[in-house]
């Protein structure tokens, strides 16, 4: 009996090999969407705290100078919120574009994939009945004397 050999082996591990490396693509820019949200969340929660401090000092008696800083301060982590929020979706688009890549190349290793396990199925009925011709050869043998 022949052992199964695919032909296009060496296609299919290669496009596996590529599937896995847009996978680890993917998770690098998952990865780094995660880190600039985190920034992002950062900013949102400094902003958060000098709102909160501004509105405490309020109560209080405090100088035209402290008020107008509060106020460029806020200014600045207003527009550093803005391009933080520029970046995330700048990465959103890179993570979907990867996801993209990937979907495509797992795609085009489900094809050849699927082709495999045809021609091995094809293989396994070719086996089984070549030992069913065996098996009957051999008993059409113990007969004949």
């Amino acid at each position: 009996m022949k052992r199964f050999a695919f032909r296009l082996q060496r296609i299919l591990e290669l496009r596996q090999a590529r599937e896995k490396a847009s996978l680890a693509e993917l998770g690098r820019e998952l990865q780094r969407l995660t880190q600039e949200n985190q920034k992002l969340g950062l900013f949102r929660g400094e902003q958060d705290a000098q709102i909160n401090e501004t509105r405490t000092g309020r109560a209080e008696s405090f100088t035209a100078w402290t008020q107008t800083a509060n106020v460029r301060y806020l200014q600045r982590v207003g527009r550093a919120i803005e391009f933080q929020t520029q970046i995330v979706c700048h990465q959103e688009k890179n993570v979907e574009a990867a996801r993209g890549r990937f979907h495509e190349r797992k795609r085009d290793t489900q094809v050849l994939d699927q082709l495999r396990e045809k021609k091995r199925d094809e293989w396994r009925a070719d086996v089984l009945r070549e030992e069913a011709n065996i098996l009957d050869e051999v008993g059409s043998r113990r007969k004949d004397p």
